[in-house]
């Protein structure tokens, strides 16, 4: 058993949530060609955060993607290039290079945004004229970090669209939900604050914690693995890198979900693998463990969380 649980509003058990999450890999064949398993954008990188968008790329490379390209500030892009070769790094995110957007988003089936992205006025105008393209595409929008923050700022770039996901922590979250309605978040996070928000955004709200919630067109979804108490910077890049993978397949295998929305599925299988992957990683390396030694785990995670077991 993977540890997905669904026990709030849609009273799923944990094998057949289980069998949804495993019901969105593609099958790998000789007929496909290169970028057909998922072409990944990831928006973010500047001066100050290079490793956050790293992180989401690699991850989202080693869970299945194909071809994963970083729209990062123009001084980002050097770091981020030095640190792997898999990685296509654009330095489009300024003034001057926003307009090469349009070429690469017509090939993209998922976007992240926010990994190391910052706050600078600059940076945020371009991000927000390149989600309401994105929009227009109707492709899945990861949401995370500093782009959070954009979206609490101003909560009409994303709101009415279905296909962003939203994946704050609980710091981030009580922030959004006191910009939507004025009034602070109860403590620990209630499954009511959550569903307000979602209501409110009408998207899909993925609140992380010891227990990652997921809560998607009123139904709400906990997912029961449990990883480990260690907090380093990094994990939730991982898991937005794990989404953005699993949301284009997920959308893909909408058909074969039973009436589940899929970004409820993508977001429990990224939160699993990525649980897991934190738990495996933890046995081994203990308080030591960083970031980079959960990317090495994530391969085996995968294999155990969402691999059709052999008969």
């Amino acid at each position: 058993s993977s540890g997905i649980n669904a026990e709030y509003g849609l009273l799923m058990n944990v094998s057949h949530m289980n069998k949804l999450c495993q019901a969105i890999v593609p099958a790998l064949t000789p007929s496909l060609h290169k970028g057909q398993a998922g072409r990944i954008c990831i928006v973010g990188g500047c001066q100050e955060y290079t490793g956050a968008p790293y992180f989401a790329a690699i991850s989202a490379l080693r869970l299945g993607a194909d071809l994963v390209h970083v729209m990062c500030t123009p001084e980002a892009a050097t770091p981020i290039k030095s640190y792997s070769p898999d990685i296509m790094v654009l330095p489009i995110l300024s003034r001057t290079g926003a307009n090469q957007f349009n070429k690469w988003l017509d090939r993209t089936h998922a976007m992240i945004i926010g990994p190391g992205l910052g706050r600078d006025e600059e940076t945020m105008i371009v991000t927000s004229e390149w989600i309401h393209l994105a929009k227009q595409k109707n492709i899945p929008i990861i949401i995370d970090a500093d782009g959070l923050h954009l979206i609490t700022e101003n909560p009409g770039i994303i709101r009415g669209y279905p296909d962003a996901i939203l994946t704050p922590n609980v710091v981030e979250f009580e922030r959004l939900f006191h910009a939507l309605t004025g009034k602070p978040a109860q403590k620990p996070t209630s499954d009511r604050d959550l569903m307000t928000v979602a209501n409110k955004l009408k998207c899909a709200v993925v609140c992380k914690g010891a227990v990652d919630k997921v809560c998607c067109k009123e139904t709400l979804t906990a997912c029961s693995e449990v990883g480990s108490s260690r907090r380093v910077g990094g994990q939730g890049d991982i898991l937005a890198g794990a989404m953005g993978i699993f949301s284009f397949w997920a959308k893909n295998a909408e058909p074969n979900l039973q009436g589940t929305p899929y970004q409820t599925v993508a977001a429990a299988a990224a939160s699993a693998v990525v649980k897991r992957a934190n738990a495996l990683t933890f046995t081994r390396q203990g308080r030591s463990m960083i970031t980079s030694d959960m990317v090495e785990t994530l391969p085996r995670a995968f294999i155990e969380v969402m691999e059709v077991p052999k008969k």
